[in-house]
């Protein structure tokens, strides 16, 4: 009878922990990406278009960019995700983007492989006083 009681109580154990793990995955932008871009892409014919923003006027922007996206690249489903400030940078590290890459956008295959990306940059201008100084 105490194997009997051990082993419930071991298996109550397991399954709380279990539990709990799934919980935390399920509130992590890693899943929330991964599980929003798979639907998507069992939704379109040839995968999804996904851009990442912060909330705000910015989102309404990405919002065009994504429009054009999917007018350009027929049979690909699109995916806005407009994040909380908050949040935003769990996000980009989930998808390994660089600070200041925002509005991001990202093609992925049917089986929610990237593809191929597109993100923002700051300008690699410089002083052109300062590129004729070098130059003979």
């Amino acid at each position: 009878m105490k194997s009997l009681s051990k082993r419930t109580s071991l298996l109550l154990s397991v399954l709380l922990a279990v539990g709990t793990l799934t919980v935390f995955a399920k509130t992590s932008p890693t899943f929330d990406i991964h599980t929003s871009v798979i639907l998507k892409a069992a939704q379109s014919e040839k995968g999804v278009i996904l851009v990442l923003t912060e909330r705000g006027d910015v989102a309404a922007e990405a919002a065009y960019i994504l429009l054009a996206q999917v007018k350009q690249n027929e049979g690909y489903a699109p995916l806005l995700m407009a994040v909380e400030k908050d949040k935003v940078a769990g996000y980009m590290s989930a998808l390994a983007l660089p600070s200041a890459s925002l509005p991001a956008v990202i093609f992925f295959d049917k089986s929610g492989t990237e593809i191929v990306r597109v993100v923002a940059a700051k300008s690699a201008m410089f002083n052109a006083g300062q590129s004729q100084e070098g130059v003979s």
